[in-house]
């Protein structure tokens, strides 16, 4: 049975409360079909009675509000999605960082999703840093998707998922598996990957870069900013934030400084 226009939105309503993700008419449909999954799972068949139990347990670490969350996760990805980002790595951040004296560089990816993003910081790093890569830069990748992290830790991908990954590095980087491509070791020991909500204070250290693309812009403002700052507390002065095109944030000028080039756009931290 669909579930009525109330129903929708007291799902809506609790998964804004838990998550700050947004919720609008245009995602009513996938909204509606992610739950549909969750109820079959948890073997409910009656929108009313399943949303007071959401409702009940929504400020637990409850399984079922777990499994909705995790069901609502987009992870639409792939390599090289942003080409300017790793142009700017490349001709900014790995020179400008070696030549202010770093030894070792840490590298976040945000909504990392499946690893696609990760690896491809790695490739570029090992294509500019060569042998010395693994010894200076150290790449983390997080995400909530507890199935995601599986598939990015076994690194293993289907062609279609290698398509945009250029033949050479391709050749260099992965060993042909059947049909499909695994990572070489010498790329998996650059990357690891963690389960962290980056909504929550961020224990990790500090960071030279982070890349946060396509993350922001599924949730409201107030959790957009909280976002924001747990990003900038975890960026070492004079690091750098990559942001996707549609965040929706914009980091503030009195913390950051904007580095424009013909490849893009990167926020630098104003030194101390």
């Amino acid at each position: 049975m669909a579930p009525t226009s109330a129903e929708l939105q007291r799902l809506a309503t609790v998964i804004t409360r838990r998550t700050g993700m947004a919720f609008p008419s245009s995602r009513m449909p996938f909204l509606t079909a992610r739950a549909r999954a969750v109820m079959a799972w948890a073997g409910a068949d009656n929108w009313d009675s399943w949303l007071s139990e959401l409702e009940a347990s929504a400020g637990n670490d409850d399984r079922l509000c777990e499994a909705l969350e995790e069901a609502l996760q987009v992870h639409e990805t792939c390599f090289f999605r942003y080409p300017g980002h790793h142009a700017l790595l490349s001709d900014v951040v790995l020179p400008d960082s070696l030549a202010a004296g770093a030894t070792r560089l840490r590298i976040l990816s945000v909504g990392c999703s499946t690893g696609q993003e990760a690896y491809s910081l790695a490739m570029t790093a090992r294509e500019n840093l060569g042998g010395d890569a693994p010894r200076q830069v150290e790449i983390l990748g997080v995400d909530v998707g507890r199935a995601a992290l599986a598939a990015a830790r076994r690194g293993i991908y289907g062609p279609l998922s290698v398509a945009t990954v250029p033949p050479l590095y391709l050749e260099r980087y992965f060993e042909p598996d059947g049909a499909a491509f695994t990572a070489r070791p010498e790329l998996r020991a650059m990357v690891r990957f963690l389960r962290h909500d980056i909504r929550r204070e961020l224990y990790l250290g500090k960071f030279d870069a982070i890349f946060c693309c396509n993350v922001c812009l599924y949730f409201m403002r107030p959790t957009k900013d909280q976002i924001l700052a747990r990003l900038t507390a975890a960026l070492r002065r004079g690091g750098y934030l990559f942001l996707g095109h549609a965040e929706g944030v914009t980091p503030p000028v009195d913390n950051f400084r904007t580095i424009h080039r013909p490849s893009g756009v990167v926020f630098q931290r104003i030194p101390a």
